[in-house]
């Protein structure tokens, strides 16, 4: 949208004559206000547009350091520093951010069809709209029902010491999908990845995954809440 401009836009060809167009014209310009707003009210629409943006442009190159360097490689929340009186676990989702989260990834994988098997098989790349999922979905609690930690020890930031991994690695041909992830702590991340009893915790938590993500209820059933975190 160019908000004040009534005269023709430039044509979307082009180099030289597109420079002197907004040389000579200096526009106010930004999202239409529908798009502004979802964009700054859905954090999960946020990290979907910053995952398709990422595939597009840089497929097979690793994006971990840009994503550092602006503030977005970790699974917490840019610019939340604790818990509020208004938002008290800003880290949780809704059943709803949920939903539309996972029907972005799903569209995704649509889109990339067969050719996301050789992708992720020689460049994994992993979702940060699905990890914040999982994150969301996990209530703070690490998702192994074996597990023996500390959970409710938090960082700094108040936000909960999870790690979020695929059950089935993206090489092994798992999807970088919340029903295929979960969210766990630490030490039982250790234990999935190295443990002597990894081939039958990654069992576990393959059915808690799927459970968990099968868990969220349709969107205004007036249940008032999930399980998984989604309020």
């Amino acid at each position: 949208t160019l908000h004040g401009h009534t005269g023709p836009g430039p044509s979307a060809h082009g180099d030289a004559a597109v420079r002197r167009w907004f040389t000579g014209n200096q526009p106010v310009g930004g999202l239409a206000e529908p798009l502004y707003e979802l964009f700054r009210d859905s954090e999960v629409t946020r990290l979907a547009v910053i995952d398709e943006l990422v595939g597009t442009f840089f497929d097979g190159l690793d994006h971990t350091p840009l994503l550092a360097d602006v503030g977005l490689a970790g699974i917490e929340t840019p610019g939340v520093t604790g818990p509020t009186a208004a938002e008290p676990e800003p880290w949780l989702i809704t059943a709803a951010e949920y939903e539309r989260g996972c029907r972005l990834i799903e569209q995704r994988e649509a889109e990339a069809g067969r050719d996301r098997v050789r992708r992720t098989t020689l460049s994994p790349r992993r979702s940060l709209t699905a990890r914040r999922l999982v994150l969301g979905r996990s209530e703070g609690r690490c998702e192994n029902p074996r597990c023996t930690g500390q959970p409710a020890d938090v960082t700094d930031r108040r936000h909960p010491i999870l790690e979020v991994d695929h059950v089935v690695e993206l090489a092994d041909g798992g999807r970088d999908h919340p029903s295929q992830m979960v969210a766990l702590c630490p030490n039982c991340h250790a234990v999935k990845t190295r443990g002597s009893t990894r081939e039958t915790l990654r069992g576990i938590l393959l059915r808690v995954a799927a459970e968990r993500h099968a868990g969220v209820p349709a969107v205004g059933d007036g249940s008032g809440g999930a399980p998984g975190g989604r309020r």
